[in-house]
């Protein structure tokens, strides 16, 4: 089958949002009669809604048979775009209000639990330049904050995870290494520095999910080496506890050792090889058009936060 063109931006200028929230709710219903429920439309106001979707796209969103919907390839390539488009919308609509209101721009920043910190500190830093800006920090997983950043939830993201995205403009601020952490009479303890094959016949564990897990998953499978099958965590406070108790050591990014007390653990660097993640501050390629404002912050933001990362992690 040919592929269609591209829609022209003056074809998106006959749908307006609410069939486009149409398109949304049946693609996550698949049923007529469960979205327009959802829409609190009837069944005939929601199909044409449809129809005048793909009848302005060119394109068919939809196989209807009698007794079921299913979504099509295209729909599927458009769901995310629409659903982003829709997310900007009342993100604006909102923004709309608080300027309105408060004379304050909004700007939605998403940060990975190790660099909240860095991030608070930084914007308490910059608050007095920013006139007029409204800052709005969430934390969340990797993927989750590349995720929102791509449907408009957030402005601005500080992740680690890897995007290759030509619509995402990524700013390198601190890479981070992995360095282990071990209570402080742990026998591996008294070296400020050791090769990751030092470890072998020690438990070890670390987070198994995102950068940081395919990081040291990486490393120490390069040197034969294997996480604790006895002790498996996913929260920081989980990995704390194991190391204080003596029964591992842990691999956490240097980011993460101020939340230990010095006097009760040791950090060791690692190398052969030194591992580390590149901590970005991402945005959406458009955003100087979208946010100019945000667009902006993004700017100072950037600048300050290298010195605090960097701060931080000494």
């Amino acid at each position: 089958m040919s592929k269609r063109p591209s829609p022209t931006p003056l074809q998106f200028h006959g749908v307006s949002l609410k069939q486009l929230r149409s398109f949304v709710a049946l693609a996550r219903a698949g049923s007529f009669s469960r979205a327009a429920d959802a829409m609190s439309v009837s069944q005939p106001a929601l199909s044409a809604a449809i129809r005048h979707v793909e009848t302005q796209l060119g394109l068919r969103l939809f196989d209807r048979t009698t007794h079921q919907v299913a979504i099509t390839d295209a729909g599927r390539a458009l769901l995310p775009h629409a659903q982003r488009l829709l997310t900007t919308a009342e993100n604006a609509f909102a923004d709309m209000r608080e300027v309105a209101a408060l004379q304050t721009s909004r700007i939605r920043i998403g940060a990975m639990p190790s660099t909240v910190a860095a991030v608070a500190e930084a914007l308490l830093k910059i608050k007095g330049e920013a006139g007029g800006v409204a800052a709005h920090l969430s934390d969340g997983k990797s993927d989750d904050l590349n995720d929102g950043l791509h449907n408009g939830a957030f402005d601005l993201i500080v992740n680690a995870a890897p995007t290759h995205e030509p619509d995402i403009e990524a700013t390198l601020l601190f890479e981070d290494e992995l360095i282990m952490v071990a209570r402080h009479d742990h026998t591996l303890a008294d070296r400020p520095r050791l090769p990751w094959r030092a470890l072998a016949g020690t438990e070890i564990v670390h987070f198994p999910g995102g950068s940081i897990g395919a990081l040291a998953a990486g490393a120490l499978q390069q040197n034969g080496l294997a996480h604790s099958n006895r002790f498996q965590v996913d929260q920081l406070d989980s990995l704390h506890g194991i190391v204080r108790s003596g029964l591992a050591v842990g691999i956490l990014p240097r980011l993460y050792s101020r939340m230990f007390a010095s006097d009760q653990f040791a950090f060791v660097q690692l190398d052969r090889p030194t591992v580390k993640r590149r901590v970005k501050l991402l945005h959406r390629a458009r955003l100087a058009d979208e946010h100019p404002a945000a667009a902006k912050f993004g700017v100072r933001l950037a600048a300050e936060l290298r010195g605090t990362l960097s701060d931080r992690a000494t």
